[in-house]
């Protein structure tokens, strides 16, 4: 008989019910050393270290549960049951699998966290006892990103190039820390920790949004245009870095809806909604609700949001569940997350809404006034 598993899951094997009736002695081998026996009452394990009496389970019909696997487990299992009239046999061939670079998606406890773009931020794990397998997973996709293996006392691996040096995975806690966190970093980290008594999943909704500069936006847009001036003055000697500087925007924009202040501005979900669904739109580094179509109902409802600064000012579309924000506001400018809860499916989507303050005419040729008194020179369209 063939099973399969994925490593840090457990597998039950069962014997065959007609061939335990009335046993003597029950005993289970893996390879020729006995692991596990029962005589009906008592039940006794073996000291091994690769089968430890922690990761077995043996019940009084026979059924062996191993948990926690790992691939050193694969192999053949052999049942020999002992009756008064003889005894009989049964082969169990166990095939302990990798965790794979890509699963979907399970129900688990969520946690939200946020944090400015730069700023390391850490994923916090349950108290581990030293022989858990760590998997942490991220994206819809539930791509593999970190793996560490406790029991067999190595080194933690990592597998995604995007988080290339970034990641650390705490072998004492099972903890892990990204650092020089980047926008593209927001998103959905899935950890499975799987021991000898339980199996544990957790889920965490990680925001990292852009560091707010301090100034008014008045004054940003100034600043703004005050480098945009002295970068075209100096583009001649500065080829390379405008290059690298005009990749970096267009990747930046991939991912920003820009709209200027007092315009309205419409986010569409990606994915598309279905019948059914649960659409709830958050907002800024608390994921504050702010607008909410209920499943088969399909009641709406908006809210305020934080500092009531929305105040009639949003409108949702019962069939699309986009979202637009009326006569946006500078301090409009944020991250809006998509949650769409699909029956046991979660999904998440986040857009960042940037809202540009609308320069004047005048307030440009201040601008440039102030640049001429202070590179000495004034350029030609001037």
């Amino acid at each position: 008989m063939k099973q399969s598993v994925m490593e840090g899951d457990s597998v039950t094997l069962n014997p065959d019910l007609t061939q335990i009736q009335k046993f003597n002695l029950i005993k289970w081998r893996f390879g020729d050393p006995v692991i596990a026996q029962t005589d009906g009452n008592d039940i006794t394990y073996s000291n091994r270290i690769e089968t430890s009496r922690d990761r077995l389970q043996l019940d009084q019909t026979g059924s062996l549960t191993i948990k926690n696997m790992r691939t050193k487990h694969s192999g053949l299992y052999k049942l020999q049951i002992s009756h008064s009239t003889g005894t009989a046999n049964m082969k169990f061939n166990v095939s302990v699998h990798e965790s794979p670079s890509v699963i979907a998606g399970a129900e688990a406890e969520m946690k939200s966290m946020s944090v400015k773009e730069g700023v390391p931020v850490t994923l916090y794990v349950p108290q581990i006892q030293g022989d858990e397998l760590i998997v942490w997973r991220f994206g819809d996709e539930g791509k593999l990103i970190a793996k560490h293996d406790l029991e067999a006392k190595s080194s933690p691996l990592y597998y995604d190039e995007r988080f290339r040096d970034r990641l650390q995975l705490n072998d004492q806690t099972g903890s892990l820390t990204i650092t020089n966190t980047r926008t593209t970093d927001s998103g959905e980290y899935k950890v499975k920790i799987s021991s000898n008594k339980q199996i544990l999943s957790q889920q965490y909704v990680v925001t990292i949004s852009v560091p707010d500069s301090g100034y008014s936006g008045g004054a940003v847009a100034g600043i703004v245009i005050a480098g945009i001036v002295i970068v075209l003055l100096l583009v001649a000697a500065a080829a390379g870095v405008m290059y690298y500087l005009r990749r970096k925007i267009s990747e930046l924009q991939k991912q920003t809806l820009r709209v200027t202040e007092g315009d309205d501005v419409t986010i569409i979900p990606d994915p598309k909604i279905q019948r059914g669904d649960v659409i709830q739109w958050l907002f800024g580094d608390k994921d504050t609700l702010i607008a909410e179509i209920k499943g088969r109902t399909r009641e709406m409802k908006t809210d305020k949001g934080p500092d009531e600064r929305f105040r009639d000012r949003l409108k949702l579309d019962e069939t699309t569940g986009s979202l637009t924000i009326k006569n946006t506001r500078i301090e409009d400018t944020g991250f809006c997350t998509l949650k769409i809860r699909r029956g046991r499916e979660t999904l998440y989507n986040r857009f960042y809404v940037y809202i540009k303050v609308l320069i004047e005419e005048t307030e440009l040729k201040s601008c440039a006034t102030f640049l001429v008194h202070l590179l000495g020179t004034k350029p030609d369209h001037l």
